[in-house]
């Protein structure tokens, strides 16, 4: 049976980028274009806006068999476990998260910003716990190293999604001057 590659983390935690390098593979991605790039994303979103309704819905995992699909946490806990999945899971600091949300939202949320790090913080931990329980093979990928220490990180999802690509490819995706909303310290 073939697998579905599911990309997820939290919303500002280089899923697209991610679906960028996938989409560079061999790997279809599986998305259909209705969120349009923007200032914020300019290579694209690769979203698939019946991802949204999950909770209700799960029906489109049929169609994405063989496919990535990108599905940020907490939503992949309403997954279909008739499927088998791989995972790769992006990371990236917490503050810069926030950050970045508050830039693309356009609005200042320092004062709500504990609350919502609890908030991705629950989310994170029921996405990994659903990993676990279910034996769903998931790898971590930190979206600092992936910029910066670019080529081992690449390998790393070769290796992992058994991609037959040539890393180099995949490599060029990465572009560290969209490296916005860091933590400086």
């Amino acid at each position: 049976m073939a697998e579905i590659l599911i990309v997820t983390g939290l919303p500002r935690s280089g899923t697209s980028l991610m679906m960028q390098i996938i989409e560079k593979s061999e790997i279809p991605v599986f998305s259909d274009g209705k969120r349009e790039k923007d200032i914020n994303n300019p290579e694209g979103y690769f979203e698939l806006e019946a991802v949204k309704g999950i909770v209700k819905d799960n029906s489109f995992l049929d169609l994405a068999v063989g496919k990535a699909l990108k599905i940020v946490a907490p939503l992949p806990i309403f997954l279909n476990k008739n499927h088998k999945y791989r995972v790769i899971f992006m990371r990236r600091n917490m503050d810069e998260i926030l950050r970045s949300q508050e830039v693309m939202l356009q609005k200042d949320q320092l004062s709500e910003r504990e609350k919502f790090r609890g908030i991705y913080e629950q989310h994170l931990s029921k996405t990994y716990r659903f990993f676990e329980d279910n034996s769903i093979p998931f790898i971590d990928v930190n979206y600092n190293e992936l910029i910066f220490n670019t080529e081992p990180e690449i390998q790393k999802i070769v290796d992992f999604c058994l991609i037959k690509t040539t890393s180099n490819l995949l490599i060029e995706v990465v572009r560290p001057e969209l490296y916005r909303n860091r933590n400086e310290n």
